[in-house]
């Protein structure tokens, strides 16, 4: 797949607009990878736009009551969000943030359509011009200088900080291992203790079963602390939250997607629907998506 400088994110029923933004910005000399547009024909939908993300160095989001309630829209956003890429919220309507993109995009500057479409229009291509001059001079760090891009980069700095704590306790339960640092009355449980903590961060895979794994031995970690001293015990919640937070963001990002998918009322769908619904309970009990699942489950004939 060919790299694209911005990836349009937005709901079909903002199509316009969306082809508008697009035309003002390819005529500005950057390419941008938008849906129908550059899919393929017979092409799997989410596996080619999640490519298209990655492959991308901007993420435009096109924000309006449409894109607010589409499932579509806050999957791309979570991939986006998970892969650090630059986000550009471009408001169309007055629509209140809420749910998961309140969570991601409540402290983003935002740029605001309004009478003066053909400012607002100028005002985003400058935000874009912005951020690949001072990419090809390497200097992206330093674009906190700039209005837009400042609380992007503090979004960032704040990944940066909690993976270096993750980090720290890692080598601190490591170094501990390693230097035996246990008391005789004690040694029994510290030792148990310390192997689930390192077991935890050894892990290295993205996949559900890595961090469900990863969440169990955190726990039985938790389990075990109770029976030594506090002097031994690690600093473990920054990596609890994350790994629950990772959990999370699969099941919404799945559930979303195979509520879509089950929506269509095909067998095609119903196969694509049933696969994110285990995904998403794989990765977090939820009754009623247990019984969702359990109902197009129970539908006959459409699978032979």
């Amino acid at each position: 797949m060919n790299n694209s400088d911005i990836f349009i994110s937005y709901s079909s029923k903002n199509k316009a607009v969306a082809e508008q933004l697009v035309a003002h910005i390819e005529r500005a000399g950057f390419t941008c990878w938008i849906a129908p547009r550059n899919i393929e024909g017979g092409a799997e939908y989410s596996a080619v736009i999640e490519e298209a993300i990655l492959h991308s160095k901007i993420f435009l989001l096109i924000f309006s009551e449409y894109s607010a309630n589409s499932p579509w829209v806050k999957s791309e956003l979570n991939i986006a969000f998970s892969e650090n890429k630059y986000l550009i919220p471009y408001k169309i309507d007055a629509t209140a943030l809420k749910g998961t993109m309140r969570l991601l995009l409540n402290d983003k500057h935002w740029i605001a359509k309004n009478e003066d479409e053909s400012k607002q229009m100028d005002l985003l291509l400058s935000a874009i011009q912005n951020y690949f001059a001072m990419l090809e001079k390497g200097e992206t760090e330093n674009l906190t200088n700039h209005s837009f891009y400042a609380d992007i980069l503090r979004q960032k700095k704040r990944k940066q900080r909690l993976l270096g704590i993750a980090l720290l306790c890692a080598f601190i339960a490591i170094g501990a291992i390693i230097f035996g640092v246990v008391t005789s009355n004690n040694k029994k449980y510290t030792k148990q203790y310390n192997a689930l903590i390192e077991k935890a961060f050894s892990i290295q895979g993205a996949s559900v079963t890595d961090f469900i794994t990863v969440r169990n031995l955190l726990q039985q970690a938790q389990e075990v602390e109770n029976e030594i001293p506090l002097s031994q015990r690690k600093n473990i919640s920054d990596a609890w939250f994350q790994v629950n937070f990772k959990l999370d963001s699969i099941h919404f990002q799945n559930l979303d997607l195979a509520r879509t998918f089950a929506g269509l009322e095909t067998a095609n769908g119903d196969h694509q629907a049933i696969e994110h619904y285990k995904l998403a309970l794989q990765a977090k009990e939820d009754p009623v998506a247990n019984n969702e699942l359990n109902k197009i489950l129970s539908r006959k004939g459409i699978y032979e």
